[in-house]
């Protein structure tokens, strides 16, 4: 994507701090779509709710900054506008809103989940930011329900960027960008900025919809490995990079941002980017025919089935020998089946051992699941045998001992 010398100053966007609503009350509901996405369940099977604000007529000040990139500009010119219909959170860019900069064109409205004095690539500084993480999660799922009403020159986004407790820490996800004018498109990128760790890659995605009109579902699911776009509850996109730091989220309307085109004169305002609700999710215990890949926290890993039964921990793939079904057979006690053809149960033998079978089914194919610091620990059954556990690249069964080397977390695919 192409940047002129004010977007790349601006590191094109950024956080938020403080500041209020101003009313919408004159403003009319349009009427909803038959093509709009209706809203998810707050519950998701497999994860667990983290944070949310479903933007009833408030912002939850304990979850979001209104001010972006504070320390850029003066409060004044960095505080979003907004307020709420329809139980929907409405970011706007008004006539007598100032711009960002007072040599700039560009104005932003835009909240975020943290900030700190400089976040975001290098930028002019007018003043000094309390750091404050409302929210800065590393790896889960997060989605929206949003509409935006992105042209030329305006554009919307639903956005991450690395909490830069060092340098390096600072890539950026771009779950959902519309530049407009392209009504059923969007951009679904990663930019690696000074992360050496993490690829620089991105994606124009159709949507097969049109974003300015109608409300859907974006969502990015996060993964030691990987992140995924998902639209509408389905996988668009996977790209096999991640950052492994904490980040911060915006929700980010722009006007005159500088590489979005040119703003029609006569194009009345306001311009809106119009959110249903934000939700954060971790993930959860296991749901019962749900397929997994699972990592084992302290070596970084993925439970892998080889040949003749072999078991061990390998890098994260994209292939199916890393995929396993979690089916809850009794009570409390799960198998662990491979998706790969032919490979079955997850197994323990004697002597530490842990294979995969045939398809041989009792307690020593059954295993629970207990929560820990992190992630979970994974029981056998069977009398004297304990938690699974990785070491280096193998995989065994210990006899109880619970350091970190036992604790994994299961990956939804």
């Amino acid at each position: 994507m192409a940047f002129d010398p004010d977007s790349i100053r601006l590191g094109r966007r950024g956080l938020l701090a403080g500041g209020g609503a101003l009313a919408l009350s004159t403003f009319v509901a349009a009427p909803a779509s038959a093509a709009e996405m209706p809203p998810n369940p707050l519950e998701k099977p497999g994860w667990i709710l983290d944070r949310n604000d479903e933007f009833n007529g408030s912002l939850d000040s304990n979850l979001w900054v209104t001010k972006y990139l504070e320390s850029r500009t003066t409060a004044e010119r960095a505080s979003a506008r907004y307020g709420f219909r329809n139980n929907a959170l409405v970011l706007r860019i008004d006539d007598d809103q100032p711009t960002y900069y007072s040599d700039n064109p560009m104005k932003v409205s835009s909240i975020q989940t943290g900030q700190k004095t400089g976040l975001h690539k290098t930028a002019p500084f007018d003043h000094s930011i309390p750091t404050d993480w409302k929210y800065a999660p590393k790896y889960g799922y997060f989605e929206i329900r949003a509409k935006t009403s992105a042209r030329s020159g305006i554009h919307a986004a639903f956005w991450t960027l690395g909490w830069e407790d060092t340098p390096e820490h600072n890539a950026e996800i771009d779950i959902m960008e519309d530049p407009g004018p392209n009504p059923d498109k969007f951009l679904f990128n990663l930019h690696k900025w000074s992360d050496p760790n993490v690829i620089e890659n991105s994606n124009t995605i159709t949507a097969g919809f049109d974003l300015t009109s109608e409300m859907h579902i974006y969502g990015l699911q996060w993964d030691p490995s990987q992140i995924k776009l998902f639209v509408d509850n389905n996988l668009v996109k996977t790209i096999s990079s991640s950052p492994a730091y904490n980040m911060v989220f915006l929700l980010s309307i722009y006007e005159n941002a500088g590489w979005t085109g040119t703003v029609d004169p006569t194009d009345t305002r306001p311009k809106e980017f119009v959110i249903d609700y934000f939700r954060a999710y971790k993930p959860g215990g296991p749901q019962s025919g749900q397929t997994y890949r699972l990592r084992n926290v302290a070596t970084g890993q993925y439970l892998d089935s080889g040949a003749a039964g072999a078991v061990a921990l390998e890098p994260g793939s994209i292939y199916d020998d890393q995929q396993w079904i979690l089916k809850e057979q009794q009570p409390g006690y799960w198998t662990i089946d491979n998706v790969r053809e032919g490979r079955k149960y997850l197994d323990t033998q004697p002597d530490g051992v842990v294979i995969w079978n045939d398809g041989w089914y009792g307690d020593d194919t059954l295993w629970s699941f207990e929560a820990a610091d992190g992630g979970l620990r994974i029981n056998n059954k069977q009398s004297g045998r304990g938690y699974l556990y990785g070491s280096g690249s193998s995989v065994g069964w210990n006899t109880g001992a619970a350091d970190a080397n036992t604790v994994w977390t299961l990956e939804p695919q």
